[in-house]
C-alpha cells in the first residue's frame, strides 16, 4: 500500500512538475531578455542603449542625456552562445524540479537568479530592483506624506526622541511642537533607545487620527495632542543664520525631482530677506538626479561646462551653463564623508569656477552614473553606464573631493545634533565668508 501510495504521489508530482515547467517558460524567456540586454554590455563592452529617464541610488546618480548608438561587432556576438546557456539553465531547472526533496518556489528562485545575474557584474551601483524597490527609489522620501511632520533622532544617552526639524504647516507645527523638544512618550508608552523603531511607528498613523506626545521642553513636561495629517517633505531647507543675519543657509538634503525648483524658491526667499552671502550644506547628501544638479548649477555658474561624462563606448558628452546665474555673492559649501555622487559634483563645480570655498571633510568619491531601464513587469534594471567629471578637474570616483578648509564636527556628532554655535563646520564656513570680505 505504501508503495502504491508513493507511486500515485509520484505520478501526480510529475504532472505538477510539467505544469510548473511549462509555466516557467515565460519567466525564462523574460530572463533571456534581461540576459541579452545586460549581457550585451557585459560581453561586448561596446553597446550602450538609449539613456532613459533615470535616477540616482542612495549613493549615486544618473542622467537624462541624449541617445547614443553603437554597433556590436559580429565577432563579439559570436563570443557568447546565448542559446546554449538558455538550454543549460532550463536543464538545471528541470533537474531541480524533478529531484529536489525540498519545497520549490519558482518565482522566488527566478527573482534571485535575476538579482544575482546583475550582482555578478561586481559593480556596487548596478542592481536589479523589484517594482516595490523602484517605486520608492530616490523620491520615495519626498513629496506629500501623512504623519505629524517632524524629523527626529535619538542617542543612547538622550531621554527620548529629539525633534530637530519641523515642516512648515505640518500637524506638529500647528500643534505647537518646537525644535529641541524631546518626545519622552507616545500615547503613554515611554520612549527608550531599545524601542526607538516601535516608537517611531507609533507616532505614524492614519490621517485624521490623534497621537498624544509627552514632550520635555526645558524643565517642563507637556502632553500635546497632534492630529495626524498630510504635509509636504521638501529636499530643501533654508533660513537666515541666527548668528549672522546676512548669511543665507540652504540645506540640500537630496537631489530629488523637485529640488531644483525648491532651490530657486529658497534663493529668492533669502534674497528678499536680505541675504548677502550663502552657505550651501550638502553633508549627508547622497545624490539624486544628475539632471537636477545640472539645473541647480546652471543657476550658479557662468557660461561654460557644468559636467562632462564618458559613455561605455568612449563617447564623450557635456552639459553647459547658459549663464543665467541667480546668485552673485560669496558662497561656501559644507561637505563630509557622506556627501556623494551628484552632491559632490555640486561642490566640485563651484570650486572649479572659484566661486565657493569648500569646508568640512573629503567626500565619498562616486563619479559613475547609473541609468534606469524599466522592465515590462514593473521591475527596473539599474546599470552603471558612464563616468562623469566636474567642469575642469579630474573625475573623483574612489578619491572624493577635498575641502579647501578641513574641519570635522565634534566626535560622534552629526550636523543636526549640534546647535549653530557648536557646529564647527558651519562656523568654519562663516569664517571663510568673512575672510572673503577681508580679501575684497
Amino acid at each position: 500500500m505504501a508503495t502504491h501510495e508513493n507511486d500515485f504521489e509520484t505520478q501526480e508530482t510529475e504532472k505538477e512538475l510539467k505544469r510548473l515547467i511549462g509555466g516557467m517558460r515565460p519567466l525564462l524567456a523574460a530572463l533571456l531578455v534581461l540576459v541579452f540586454v545586460a549581457g550585451t554590455v557585459l560581453f561586448s563592452f561596446t553597446s550602450c542603449g538609449p539613456v532613459h529617464d533615470s535616477l540616482d541610488d542612495i549613493y549615486g546618480d544618473t542622467s537624462d542625456s541624449s541617445d547614443v548608438e553603437s554597433e556590436v561587432s559580429g565577432e563579439d556576438e559570436a563570443s557568447y552562445d546565448l542559446a546554449a546557456d538558455y538550454e543549460r539553465f532550463l536543464e538545471i531547472y528541470e533537474l531541480i524540479s524533478e529531484n529536489y526533496i525540498g519545497k520549490i518556489e519558482p518565482e522566488e528562485m527566478m527573482q534571485n537568479a535575476l538579482e544575482m545575474y546583475v550582482a555578478s557584474l561586481g559593480d556596487p551601483y548596478s542592481q536589479y530592483m523589484t517594482k516595490v524597490q523602484s517605486d520608492s527609489f530616490i523620491d520615495g522620501d519626498y513629496g506629500k506624506k501623512v504623519g505629524i511632520g517632524v524629523r527626529i533622532y535619538m542617542t543612547a544617552e538622550s531621554e527620548g526622541m529629539i525633534v530637530y526639524y519641523i515642516f512648515d504647516g505640518a500637524p506638529a507645527d500647528k500643534a505647537g511642537i518646537q525644535k529641541g523638544d524631546i518626545i519622552t512618550a507616545v500615547d503613554g508608552v515611554a520612549v527608550t533607545y531599545e524601542n526607538y523603531k516601535e516608537s517611531v511607528d507609533r507616532v505614524g498613523g492614519t490621517e485624521g487620527t490623534t497621537v498624544k506626545l509627552t514632550v520635555k521642553r526645558g524643565g517642563e513636561s507637556l502632553d500635546i495632542d497632534v492630529v495626524r495629517g498630510s504635509f509636504v517633505v521638501s529636499s530643501i531647507e533654508y533660513r537666515l543664520l541666527e548668528s549672522e543675519q546676512s548669511i543665507g543657509y540652504i540645506r540640500i538634503d537630496s537631489l530629488a525631482s523637485d529640488t531644483a525648483k525648491a532651490f530657486e524658491e529658497a534663493v529668492k526667499a533669502l534674497q528678499s530677506m536680505g541675504a548677502e552671502k550663502y552657505i550651501f550644506d550638502v553633508r549627508e547628501d547622497s545624490g539624486g538626479y544628475l539632471s537636477t544638479i545640472v539645473k541647480i548649477l546652471d543657476m550658479l555658474l557662468p557660461e561654460g561646462p557644468i559636467v562632462r561624462w564618458t559613455l561605455a563606448d568612449g563617447t564623450e558628452r557635456s552639459d553647459n551653463s547658459k549663464a543665467g546665474a541667480i546668485v552673485e555673492a560669496p558662497m561656501a559649501v559644507i561637505i563630509n564623508g557622506n556627501t556623494a555622487s551628484a552632491a559632490e559634483l555640486f561642490a566640485a563645480a563651484l570650486k572649479d569656477y572659484k566661486l565657493a570655498t569648500l569646508v568640512g571633510e573629503t567626500t565619498y568619491g562616486k563619479g559613475v552614473m547609473q541609468t534606469l531601464y524599466p522592465l515590462d513587469n514593473g521591475d527596473t534594471l539599474k546599470l552603471t553606464t558612464s563616468m562623469y567629471s566636474p567642469p575642469f578637474s579630474e573625475n573623483y570616483n574612489g578619491v572624493g573631493v577635498k575641502p579647501d578648509v578641513e574641519v570635522s564636527l565634534p566626535e560622534d556628532k552629526i550636523y543636526y545634533m549640534v546647535s549653530e554655535e557648536e557646529d564647527t563646520q558651519l562656523q568654519a564656513a562663516i569664517d571663510a565668508l568673512k575672510a572673503m570680505d577681508t580679501q575684497d
